[in-house]
Order: C-alpha cells, then structure tokens, then sequence
C-alpha cells in the first residue's frame, strides 16, 4: 500500500519548495488517510474541487487554502476544511514552486505547448524564450489562440517582430512588465493583467498577451499529474473547473 508520506515526500522534493520564498504554505497544509489509493489534481482548492475529488485520498493543487489574508477559520474556510477533515483528504500545495519548475512548472509548460524552449530566467519564477528565427507577431497570435481558445485579451503594442518572449503564468501584474521592458522582451505573456499595463503597455511599446489566470496555470498541474501517475503506477484524476479570469 502506497503511504501518504511517500508521496509528500517525492512531491515536496520534486518541487523543490524549501527553496521558495512564497505568501503560502507549500506542501502538506492538511493532514488526512495515511496511505493513497488515488491522487487528485486541480487548480484550486475550493469546495468544488474536494466535493469533484472527494474519492482521492490526496488533492495537488496550486491554489492552496492558507494565504496571509486567512487568519481565522469561519465562513467558506470553515466549510472547506471541515470536508477535507471529514473525508480524510490530504491537501498538498506547491504554488511558486509548480510556476517556477524547469520541467514540469506552468511557465515552462506553456513554452513547451507553444513549441518554444526556455532560454533564461524571467523574474523569479517565470521564462524567457529566445527564438532562433523571428516571427511575426500575427504568427505568434496565431498560436496562443490555438493553446488558448477560450480567452485571449491581447494588447499588441510593440514590435510586429517577435524574437524575444517572456512568459509569467497567472497574475504577472506590473512587476513583470517592467521585468520584460528590462529584459527586452518582444512579448510578454501572463494570466491576467492590472488595469494600467493597458497604459503601460501602449507607452512601453510592449506587446501583451493575457490568456487567462486560470487557464495558464492547469498546465503544471496536468503535468505533474502525469508525473505521479507515471512514478507510482497509481490512478489519478484532474479536475477542470475553469473560472473564467
């Protein structure tokens, strides 16, 4: 039988998250079953997401519940750790960790499924890309489009040549432009964006594409999905529950 520990044990080295400076608590956060027959995956932990996994006796997720404006355990916190607590469910975490990893994380991910390769550090936990041979920025658009049908919000600005792109999953937020106007990126790709990067944007001559904060982080979760699946022969679930941000 397949123990609990185990699997924390692999995920936590894996991900390297001792290494992270993060606003969360990444690894275990809830103690449940000391031993796995199913490992469930999704976005993020909200009573969907236990109430959709609920016959896993672990859940990876990349939203966690713990965060700096949680300090007391009432209203929908209280709700989803009483279900975690009654069902016996571990609840593993790993937020930065699982943005930043050089394989399986969400910036790499999405590099990979564009079919492009990570060239540099982007920032703390993000990539940049330079391409061999320059595209246009139609051909760029073309692909993200492909890889993000369901949400596309676009701010091309800058140069109609791509040949450097910086990509930061979720909410890259002006940290992140101002990253990609000192790095020199041709194309900056993030989740979700701050009212005045649309500004910003049109000033610093940069192009951006916001694909969705949700939709930009279920690629290091799938991918580490596979990668338990594959190191522990043992039957795992993803559970998709798209937000629409």
């Amino acid at each position: 039988m397949l123990r609990t520990s185990e699997v924390v044990r692999y995920l936590s080295d894996l991900l390297r998250i001792k290494e992270f400076k993060d606003f969360t608590s990444n690894g275990l956060q809830v103690e449940g079953a000391e031993t796995v027959k199913k490992v469930g995956f999704a976005v993020d932990a909200c009573l969907s997401t236990f109430e959709a996994l609920q016959d896993c006796q672990i859940i990876c997720v990349h939203h966690g519940l713990i965060w700096p404006s949680w300090d007391r355990v009432q209203g929908v916190n209280r709700k989803r750790l009483k279900f975690l607590l009654d069902h016996n469910i571990n609840l593993f975490v790993s937020h930065l960790p699982l943005d930043r990893h050089p394989q399986l994380g969400n910036n790499a991910q999405i590099l990979s499924n564009l079919g492009w390769e990570k060239t540099g550090e982007f920032g703390e936990v993000g990539w940049l890309c330079d391409l061999e041979k320059p595209i246009s920025l139609a051909e760029a658009e073309q692909k993200l489009v492909a890889l993000f049908p369901r949400r596309l919000v676009d701010f091309w600005h800058g140069s109609p040549e791509i040949k450097r792109i910086g990509v930061c999953s979720g909410g890259g937020g002006g940290e992140y432009l101002h990253q990609a106007i000192k790095d020199h990126v041709d194309l900056y790709i993030t989740g979700e964006t701050t009212y005045s990067m649309a500004h910003d944007s049109v000033e610093y001559g940069l192009n951006i594409a916001c694909v969705g904060h949700y939709a930009s982080e279920t690629f290091g979760v799938k991918a580490l999905q596979a990668e338990v699946e594959a190191q522990f022969a043992i039957e795992t679930a993803f559970f998709d529950n798209p937000t629409g941000l």
